[in-house]
C-alpha cells in the first residue's frame, strides 16, 4: 500500500483528485481547481469539513502548491506507524464500568476500548452499532479520557506494515458483536478481538498477545505494562497526534482519496460475486455451457487472488 505520507509529499492535488474524479478525469480537475477563484475554493473547503484558519492550506493543497501543512508534516520526529495499539478508555459511564470491572483480571487495568493503526493518521476500530471502520486518529481520541496510551510492537519489519495494513482493511465493515471466544472470530470483531486477529493473521510472532484465552483490552493493558517486546510511544507522537487533531478536516480531505478507494475494491468484490452468481443461474438453465462457466469463474478467481485487498465477506 502506497504510504498516505510520501502521497501527500510527493504528489499532493494529482493523487487526490485522480482518485477522486471519474477514470480519465484527473487532470482536468486538477486543472480546474488551479484556475478556480480563491472565493470558490474556500466554499468547497468550508462544505468538505476545513476550518476556516485552515483554507489557504486547502486551496494550496488543491492547487499543488507548498504549503505549511506538508512542510510541517515533514518534521516530526515520531509518528503514529502500522501496527500500533491505541489504548483510551471512553468517558461514558459503560466505559468507565468496564474499566474498573477489569480490575478484577488484571489489578492495572484503565483501558475500556483498544484501536489499531492501519497507515499513518488512519485507524481501524471495532464498535457497536458501526461494526469495523476506518477512522481518523482525531475521530479515535475524540470523547475519551486523558491518559490514553500508544504501545509499538518493537520486532516489526518493514515488510510487516504491508502485510499488517492489508489484514486491517480485510475486516472493514464485519459486524460488531461481544461473543467472547478463546480463538478470533472469521464473522464478528469487537475492540480487542480485532487488534489480535490483525496481528494473528497477518503471521507476527513473539506479540505477547494472548491466543488461547478471551481477549479484552486489559491484555493489552498488561502488555503496555510488563512486556519488554513493546514500546510506549505516546510521548514521542503525541507532537503528531496533536499536529492531525489540529488539522482533522485537512486530514479527512486527504484520506478521502484512500477511503474511497476501498470502498470502490468492495464495491468491485460485490460486483464480481453477482457476476458468479448470474453464471451460475445461466449453466443451470442451460445457456452456458460447463467449459463456458468454469472458464468465466476461473478468470475471476484468478483475478482476485492477484488483488492487493480481499475481504472478509467476499471470499
Amino acid at each position: 500500500m502506497e504510504d498516505l505520507k510520501h502521497q501527500i509529499r510527493m504528489q499532493a492535488t494529482a493523487n487526490v483528485f485522480q482518485t477522486m474524479g471519474t477514470e480519465g478525469s484527473g487532470v482536468k480537475v486538477i486543472e480546474q481547481f488551479k484556475s478556480m477563484p480563491d472565493e470558490l475554493l474556500d466554499i468547497l473547503g468550508t462544505n468538505a469539513g476545513i476550518k476556516k484558519e485552515h483554507l489557504p492550506i486547502y486551496r494550496k493543497l488543491t492547487r499543488g502548491e507548498e504549503n505549511d501543512f506538508t512542510e510541517k508534516l515533514q518534521n516530526f520526529k515520531d509518528e503514529l506507524k502500522t501496527g500500533d495499539i491505541i489504548l483510551v478508555t471512553g468517558t461514558s459511564n459503560s466505559s468507565k464500568v468496564l474499566a474498573k470491572l477489569q480490575k478484577t483480571v488484571y489489578s492495572k487495568a484503565r483501558s475500556s476500548h483498544v484501536v489499531i493503526v492501519l497507515a499513518d493518521f488512519i485507524c481501524i476500530d471495532a464498535m457497536p452499532n458501526i461494526g469495523v471502520s476506518l477512522k481518523l486518529i482525531p475521530e479515535v481520541l475524540n470523547d475519551v479520557q486523558e491518559g490514553w496510551r500508544i504501545i509499538r510492537f518493537k520486532g516489526l519489519q518493514e515488510k510487516d506494515s504491508e502485510v499488517l495494513s492489508k489484514t486491517c482493511a480485510y475486516y472493514i465493515e464485519q459486524p460488531y458483536i461481544i461473543l467472547p471466544k478463546k480463538k478470533p472470530a472469521k464473522k464478528f470483531s469487537y475492540c480487542s478481538e480485532l487488534a489480535r486477529k490483525v496481528y494473528l493473521d497477518s503471521k507476527i510472532k513473539n506479540t505477547g498477545i494472548p491466543n488461547n484465552t478471551i481477549i479484552k483490552p486489559c491484555d493489552f493493558d498488561k502488555i503496555a505494562d510488563q512486556n519488554s517486546q513493546w514500546l510506549d510511544v505516546t510521548d514521542s507522537v503525541k507532537p503528531y497526534v496533536e499536529f492531525c487533531i489540529e488539522y482533522e478536516g485537512v486530514l479527512k480531505f486527504i484520506a478521502k482519496s484512500f477511503t474511497q478507494g476501498i470502498e470502490l475494491n468492495r464495491q468491485r468484490f460485490s460486483e464480481r460475486r453477482k457476476v458468479k452468481e448470474n453464471v451460475s443461474k445461466m449453466h443451470k438453465e442451460g445457456v452456458i455451457t460447463d467449459s463456458g462457466a468454469a472458464q468465466i469463474k476461473n478468470k475471476i478467481e484468478l483475478l482476485e487472488k492477484s488483488l492487493n485487498y480481499k475481504f472478509w465477506d467476499y471470499q
